[in-house]
């Protein structure tokens, strides 16, 4: 089996592997470094379905991505994880969508039944179930920070906070256009107050910071040696709960558990992420602990 497949290698001849058939795949670019291959095999395994999950790089311009999608189906695939940069995309080319991605303009899961294409979000899900087994607390409990919201993962999770009728959301960006845009845009679907603050707004962010039981960091700062913290670890506080979706051990989190915090990588959100975009392919969960299990040994 391949590292990673492009469209002209995704021929019938070459999905064959033994017993197994590929019949499911996540689609990026870049998409060699997905460890989403190790953890969905090891669910289809532990489930006896004779399948296969590879990686699938697409390319960026014109229809490429669209048109890997459409002959996917062709091939009769059950579905397909999508992440970075085609999620938007993902989610206009599906004949109906979930709640979520629909809110916050956004898909990571496709599942192609009945001749149709319907898209989901699971980032979402995926993090309200990493939160609560972090800080056995319901996202609806609370107040919560959310640092590079208007990224394509920020959105989706500041969306899942506001569906789950959070108390307190503010939605931290660089100063961009998007970000009253996103505030106006899910306000109406929350039960609690939704604010906006900059990074620029120093004072300002210091406070909101402060008063925050959760700040997730969801900008990528983190995912490279050498990158600034996404704030000053001094304005943490014992007590708070910190998650970095970055998948493995940034200063940010080392920094925020030295200050008292309760702390948490994107490792759990990646997990249960893709536990419910099999959810939604076969209409049952995995096994959770055979997935955790292929990731950690990654």
């Amino acid at each position: 089996m391949q590292q990673v497949y492009q469209l002209s290698d995704l021929l019938p001849a070459n999905l064959q592997y033994g017993n197994n058939t590929v019949k499911l795949g996540v689609l990026g670019n870049p998409i060699a470094h997905s460890k989403s291959p190790q953890m969905q095999q090891a669910a289809l395994d532990a489930a006896q379905l004779p399948h296969s999950y590879i990686r699938i790089y697409a390319e960026t311009e014109n229809s490429a991505f669209e048109n890997t999608v459409q002959h996917l189906r062709t091939l009769g695939f059950i579905g397909a994880n999508v992440t970075i940069p085609f999620k938007k995309r993902a989610l206009y080319l599906a004949d109906s969508a979930d709640a979520l991605s629909t809110l916050c303009g956004a898909a990571n899961t496709l599942i192609f039944r009945g001749g149709l294409c319907h898209a989901a979000n699971t980032d979402g899900p995926g993090f309200a179930r990493a939160i609560f087994e972090m800080s056995a607390r319901h996202l609806h409990e609370l107040r919560i920070v959310i640092l590079g919201a208007c990224g394509g993962a920020g959105s989706a999770l500041a969306a899942q906070c506001a569906l789950s009728a959070c108390p307190q959301i503010c939605l931290v960006n660089r100063p961009r256009p998007e970000l009253q845009h996103l505030c106006d845009t899910l306000a109406p679907h929350s039960t609690g107050r939704v604010d906006t603050c900059t990074f620029d707004e120093t004072s300002l962010l210091q406070q909101v910071i402060q008063e925050a039981d959760l700040i997730v960091n969801a900008t990528a700062l983190g995912l490279h040696p050498g990158d600034p913290m996404p704030l000053p670890a001094e304005w943490l506080r014992p007590g708070q709960f910190v998650y970095d979706i970055v998948t493995h051990d940034t200063p940010f989190r080392h920094q925020a558990a030295t200050r008292g915090c309760t702390t948490a990588n994107g490792l759990s959100m990646l997990l249960w992420q893709g536990a419910y975009a099999f959810e939604h392919w076969f209409g049952f969960l995995p096994d959770i602990e055979a997935m955790r299990e292929a990731l950690l040994h990654c």
